[in-house]
């Protein structure tokens, strides 16, 4: 009998705890157009008091129903709202899914604390055809989906948009509609942020993971809100933010690059490394002795590269009644990278009678790079009520770059050559350890007054970036191949050995005050003002030691002859300079600059209009001292100036699809900050200096646009662009002394430049097939003076400036003619799978202008291909593969048409990953 009672309560008790378990409720949020899975829409019930978030998948879940009729309603900004109606049985599982069909009205009605999931290609269209502005937007969805992996080849893809590389030639700084990165600004979370770069203001973007990210802005027309330099364009990186409900994102990935297939990594052993140079490192007036400089890092070894890895775990949720939302992200990346090059140093044939190039030398160099990048960001909101929220958002990236580069320098004039195959061979073997970082903290609010039609947001900011580059040496052995092909031993010759370190700190504070209603029945308008001051600091410093062999004397020529290397562990040396560079060295500078605006800007619609602008000043005061190279050298130097920049866009709707622009803006483009320095540098064939009296640049900027958005994520644009820019900076020859034939290679302002060019746009659907691409046309024109000797030219037409120089038109720097983007998309929502091909051509580049007339150095035209595949696997795991450079493309660089002066080769690269989402 105790048996069967306790066996009727545990059945009582099982059947009370199913019932109150109840049913579930749930299903997927779709987009009609595109039937892309909608994240970020609210669902709710009529019978439940708080409701769901569909997640990145489009999925929501009700759970413990109870049994009857319920009606679910569907909530997403820049959508109309449905509802559905259903009966739930007991202890039952209903699905119910939803086809959003895209809203027509604006989305400026809507509530300034309502957002749409800025992760999808649906929001990122969206917020294009109702921004005041000509932008381009790609999303988190459309980053994870292509091959790439860092914020650079994203945005590779955009329309008019090209890369530059950096010291190392790695492509790494955007350039907008041809206009170089000295000419754009980068942003994180809309605000500016201070570059690592010694001597650039350009953030490099290569290092950026593109996991982190929730999207990127690229602003092609300025709003008075906005800062003024930029000529080119904006790209705002916006980092991740925190979703509406509890998410875990991990990610694992392993991938190779070919190029070692074929060769082994080069590297070194770095524990010898000194942090800082002998002159930093001991009291003032210490004479450096051999004995300070470590060894191991030129012992150059081999070894089997390593895979590429990259790991990220991302954490947000929503706290406290939903009122609170965080976000924890970190990213590294452990990549091993490899390129051979070959670079040909050129000279003239007979200056007094061609004009014709020749190589003199021919370098080619293998490298190997070490790369590790760790991206960490943290978001916190709070909304304290309906009308007042608080957020603070942290950006920290730290890079390490080890870096091995092998060159074999032949000589091909002079010094025993007598044929090919025959002269004098350097060796130029040079290792690079250098630490980078990017820190950026903001506190800001947002505020709703008078009924919601006034609001107030500001914020404060402190950004912080550097780079440490400790012992860059490089070490100079050569031989000499005889006449015979008999080889002599090979001699040490010297070594160069550098610490250079610098930093930049900035403080930036903003408010703007904006008031947006109703101007009559059918017009709405928006008022808003604001402010911003960034005070800047940075400084450079670097310290520089020759070491020669001990027979050499203090005037650099031979006594007893050079002696031979046999290994870097039994080479001896003296210091040349055994003081340093660092009391002299012009690369050691500090600078400050501070930048004060105030804005005012309208936006008035009505109807099928919407005219938007207003007015920006800008005041700028710059301060830079750096070390003197000489009693009458300049020393320091202050520079103010202040900018009213004007803006006018008008946008006229066709119909709710379809929208025409006209914009006008003027922006301008501040000097680095190393280019303001007086510095002076012995090149090879010219001095280089720098310019305290350089302007900055001001231009005037004009827009048109034609743009559909059909619907989902797909959109088409035309557009033209023209820029006239006043006191452009290049790189030129200085007018002063060029007659006493002493040459100066500097940055200098060139009277006007014109730039302008057409873009063409699509994405297009045809059921699960999609294609996309994109088209720009460029064209720019400046006019600098160059070398051309007057015995040499034989064009009547060609104006002299003297006996030595002419002047030349020519593109800006960095300027592609021609770039096409073309990708075929295939999109299986039922099958969760989504695949594309992509394609890349890079018309002629003017990658370096050369001192000679007719001789600038043009990057080839240049064909890409890369393949990305993604699956999803259940509910909670994807696979993705990223296959880059399947052409295996390599960069070439003539002059004068056929004379090849660099080439570039880094070979294909893969990678697969997999990514856990809970």
């Amino acid at each position: 009998m105790q048996k069967i009672v306790i066996l009727i309560s545990f059945l009582v008790c099982g059947y009370f705890s199913a019932a109150a378990q109840g049913s579930i409720i749930k299903g997927s949020i779709y987009d009609k157009t595109s039937k892309g899975p909608v994240a970020g829409a609210y669902i709710y019930l009529d019978t439940v008091s708080n409701g769901e978030v569909s997640d990145q998948k489009g999925l929501y879940e009700f759970k413990n129903v109870l049994q009857g009729t319920h009606t679910i309603y569907v909530k997403y900004m820049g959508y109309l709202s449905q509802q559905k109606m259903t009966h739930v049985r007991g202890n039952s599982i209903v699905k119910i899914n939803f086809y959003l069909d895209e809203k027509t009205e604006e989305i400026s009605s809507v509530n300034v604390f309502g957002k749409l999931d800025a992760t999808s290609e649906v929001s990122s269209r969206i917020a294009e055809k109702n921004a005041g502005n000509i932008t381009n937007i790609i999303s988190a969805t459309a980053i994870e989906r292509s091959p790439d992996i860092n914020a650079a080849n994203v945005l590779k893809r955009l329309s008019g948009i090209t890369l530059e590389g950096n010291s190392s030639s790695d492509e790494s700084y955007a350039i907008i509609r041809g206009m170089g990165p000295r000419y754009n600004n980068v942003l994180i979370n809309g605000i500016q942020i201070p570059s690592p770069d010694e001597k650039l203001r350009s953030v490099p973007l290569n290092i950026i993971p593109s996991n982190l990210l929730q999207k990127i802005t690229v602003s092609k027309t300025l709003m008075p809100s906005m800062e003024g330099d930029a000529i080119g364009g904006t790209i705002d990186l916006s980092m991740r933010n925190a979703p509406d409900s509890f998410s875990i994102t991990a990610n694992a990935s392993i991938g190779y690059s070919q190029v070692f297939f074929h060769r082994r990594f080069i590297y070194f052993p770095t524990k010898d490394i000194q942090e800082e140079s002998p002159l930093q490192r001991n009291p003032p007036g210490y004479a450096a002795q051999p004995g300070d400089f470590s060894r191991s890092n030129l012992d150059f070894r081999t070894k089997q590269a390593l895979p590429n890895g990259t790991l990220g775990l991302t954490f947000s949720d929503r706290l406290f009644n939903k009122k609170a939302g965080i976000v924890i992200a970190d990213n590294v990346q452990n990549l091993y990278l490899g390129d051979k090059s070959q670079f040909a140093a050129v000279s003239l044939e007979n200056e007094f009678i061609s004009d014709q190039l020749r190589p003199i030398e021919i370098s080619n160099n293998v490298s190997s790079t070490h790369e590790l990048n760790n991206g960490l960001i943290a978001h916190i909101d709070y909304e304290l009520n309906d009308k007042n929220q608080f957020n603070i958002n942290n950006f920290f990236l730290y890079t390490y770059l080890g870096q091995a580069r092998l060159s074999t320098d032949t000589t091909l004039v002079g010094t025993g050559r007598t044929g090919p195959g025959t002269g004098q061979v350097f060796l130029n073997d040079r290792s690079l350890t250098q630490k980078q970082y990017i820190e950026n903290v903001e506190i800001s609010g947002r505020h709703l007054l008078l009924n919601d039609h006034l609001s107030l947001d500001w914020s404060g900011v402190w950004s912080e970036a550097g780079k440490h580059s400790p012992d860059r040496a490089t070490l100079t052995n050569d031989f000499l191949i005889n006449p015979d092909y008999s080889k002599t031993p090979t001699y040490f010759n010297s070594i160069e050995s550098i610490w250079q370190k610098n930093n930049d700190q900035d403080y930036t504070g903003r408010i703007n005050l904006s008031y947006r209603g109703k101007a009559g029945r059918k017009s709405s308008i928006e008022l808003k003002a604001g402010g911003m001051f960034r005070s800047k600091s940075r400084y450079n410093l670097q310290d520089l030691y020759t070491l020669r062999p001990p027979t050499t004397n203090s005037n650099g020529s031979n006594t007893s002859g050079k002696p031979v290397f046999t290994d870097i562990y039994h080479t001896q040396w003296s210091v040349f300079n055994s003081a340093g560079s660092g009391t002299y060295d012009p690369n050691n500078y500090r600078a400050t600059e501070q930048v004060g605006a105030a804005y005012l800007q309208g936006r008035w619609g009505i109807s099928n209009v919407e005219i938007s602008g207003g007015v920006r000043i800008e005041k700028t005061s710059q301060h830079f001292k750096t070390s003197k190279q000489s009693v009458t050298a300049l020393s320091e130097e202050y520079i103010n100036y202040l900018d009213v920049l004007p803006s006018i866009h008008f946008k006229y709707k066709l119909n709710q699809k379809t929208n025409l622009r006209l914009s006008y803006f003027k922006s301008i483009s501040r000097p680095n900050y190393y280019e303001l320095v007086p510095y002076t540098i012995r090149g090879l064939d010219y001095i280089e200096s720098g310019n305290p009296n350089l302007k900055h640049a001001v231009a005037n900027n004009f827009d048109f646009r034609y743009e559909v958005y059909p619907g989902g994520e797909q959109q088409l644009f035309a557009g033209v662009f023209y820029k006239v820019i006043q006191n452009p900076i290049e790189l030129g020859l200085v007018n002063q002394g060029l007659n006493s034939g002493q040459v100066y290679y500097t940055p200098e302002n060139y009277g006007t430049a014109y730039n302008y060019g057409l873009e063409l746009a699509f994405i297009k659907y045809f059921g699960k097939i999609g294609f996309e691409g994109n088209y720009t046309y460029t064209h720019s024109a400046i006019t600098t003076p160059k070398i051309l000797y007057y015995k040499a030219n034989h064009d009547n037409y060609l104006k002299q400036i003297d006996s030595l120089h002419v002047n030349e038109t020519r593109p800006l720097q960095g300027q592609s003619d021609n770039v096409v983007n073309l990708s075929l998309l295939y999109k299986n929502t039922a099958a969760r799978f989504y695949a594309q091909l992509s394609y890349q051509y890079i018309g002629r580049t003017l990658s370096q202008v050369s001192i000679y007339y007719n001789s600038d150095y043009y990057q080839q035209p240049v064909s890409y291909l890369s393949l990305s595949l993604q699956k999803e696997l259940g509910d909670h795991f994807t696979i993705q593969g990223k296959f880059n450079n399947l052409l295996n493309s390599s960069t070439t660089v003539k002059a004068q048409g056929s004379l090849v002066v660099a080439k570039y080769t880094y070979g294909p690269s893969y990678q697969l990953n997999l990514k856990y989402t809970f």
